[in-house]
């Protein structure tokens, strides 16, 4: 029989931290389903119910806690007929947005911080000090140990800082335009050996990732900022998490953002411009069928890509997305040198967003997800059609003139 790698959403009694797996293992224990298997080095994340269930948890006192495992396929209604169980989601494949067009260098980061401004806020001594940035990847060990402060990784994968490839692009845009932003390198594309190599990613070391930076913010207030250059490339993948807004991932994401974390999320590579597209995409290219899951949810900042020419990538993905018609938001810069010649894709264009960010939340430290977005679209350079479309959102991000903005915001007025 095939075997599908699940994630199991579970009703469960609120314990402290230290017992969730005895718990996750006595509720499991009388599934009494033959052909699912439960992953015991996979730590039970706690989660928020779904909106229609929050009434009767509260009543209850109970929580929801996900574990994850192996099902044979077919058997997915068997186990969520169990006491306990209230859905078994798949366990989507993920992987970095990578660029499907080889082209040349279009300047540099310092280029790129020029053409957006940022380095007109520096000057203003506005440079990210106390900022941290979550960058969630594969590894980060190309800056040094003052940059990358701290990190969670899964279970029998290498420690945070000590391994990255993918991640090493994206933490150095990052501090290409936040010079002086700290890092903490989250492995959620990151697989134990023995993975199938086709596999680059799981959505359940997403989930378990969140929950790490959610419960260090709720500690210290860091990460301020979660920068994602990952997707899911196809609705085949995942067809509960690439439409279904209740997905464990996409309400996790959610839950950051309630905290008070921003999140920052790539656009995809499957746009419909490019003429040599990415393996990965399958059929799902283009308009409508290329941004899939939370990277298209209403709430988060979905990112496309464009160069310093202001032309727009040719794979970067458009909407409408899954779960909203007004995707993306706007664009980052790609096709730059910075960690490669040249930073690439979606990929580099996301946390150049998540940099920029990071100057204005350095500079309002109060800043919330949903003001710093509402700038951010507002502020953008428009390209391609007047105002918002489906290619390049509303437009290019402009450090500078989001600056202006909130700083003229929080001007008092003055008296008449």
């Amino acid at each position: 029989m095939v075997k599908k790698k699940v994630i199991v959403e579970i009703r469960a009694p609120k314990v402290p931290e230290s017992r969730l797996m005895a718990v996750a293992n006595e509720i499991t224990s009388q599934f009494d389903i033959e052909g699912f298997k439960l992953d015991k080095d996979y730590k039970p994340v706690p989660g928020n119910p779904p909106d229609h269930l929050a009434a009767s948890f509260e009543a209850s006192n109970e929580t929801v806690m996900l574990v994850r495992g192996e099902i044979e396929e077919g058997k997915e209604k068997e186990l969520e007929s169990r006491p306990n169980v209230i859905k078994v989601w798949t366990d989507a494949r993920i992987a970095p947005t990578y660029d499907c067009d080889t082209d040349v260098s279009k300047g540099d980061l310092n280029r790129v911080a020029r053409y957006l401004g940022a380095n007109k806020i520096w000057a203003k001594g506005i440079r990210g000090k106390g900022i941290v940035i979550g960058i969630c990847d594969d590894g980060v060990n190309a800056l040094s140990r003052d940059i990358v402060i701290d990190g969670w990784s899964p279970e029998k994968c290498s420690k945070w800082g000590t391994e990255g490839g993918h991640g090493n692009m994206t933490a150095t845009d990052v501090i290409g335009m936040c010079p002086e932003a700290k890092i903490y390198d989250i492995g959620v594309l990151k697989n134990p050996p023995g993975t199938t190599p086709d596999v680059e990613g799981a959505i359940s070391n997403a989930i378990a990732g969140f929950q790490w930076a959610i419960e260090h913010h709720k500690r210290d207030g860091t990460p301020q900022i979660l920068s994602n250059s990952w997707n899911s490339y196809q609705e085949e993948w995942a067809p509960d998490y690439a439409r279904d807004p209740n997905h464990p991932f996409t309400r996790k994401a959610l839950e950051a953002i309630r905290e008070g974390i921003i999140v920052c999320f790539s656009a995809g590579n499957c746009g419909e411009f490019c003429q040599e597209k990415d393996f990965r995409c399958g059929s799902d290219t283009g308009s409508g069928r290329s941004i899939w899951g939370a990277n298209g949810h209403p709430e988060v900042i979905t990112v496309g890509a464009v160069n310093i020419k202001g032309e727009l990538a040719g794979y970067s993905s458009q909407g409408p997305a899954a779960l909203s018609s007004e995707k993306p938001d706007l664009c980052g810069i790609t096709h730059f040198k910075g960690y490669n010649d040249p930073d690439t894709g979606t990929s580099a264009a996301t946390p150049i967003v998540a940099g920029v960010i990071g100057l204005l939340k350095c500079a309002r430290p109060d800043l919330t997800h949903a003001q710093v977005k509402a700038v951010l679209r507002k502020t953008a350079k428009d390209i391609g059609e007047t105002g918002f479309d489906h290619n390049s959102g509303y437009g290019i991000v402009q450090a500078y003139a989001a600056y202006k903005l909130l700083i003229k915001k929080t001007k008092p007025k003055k008296p008449e």
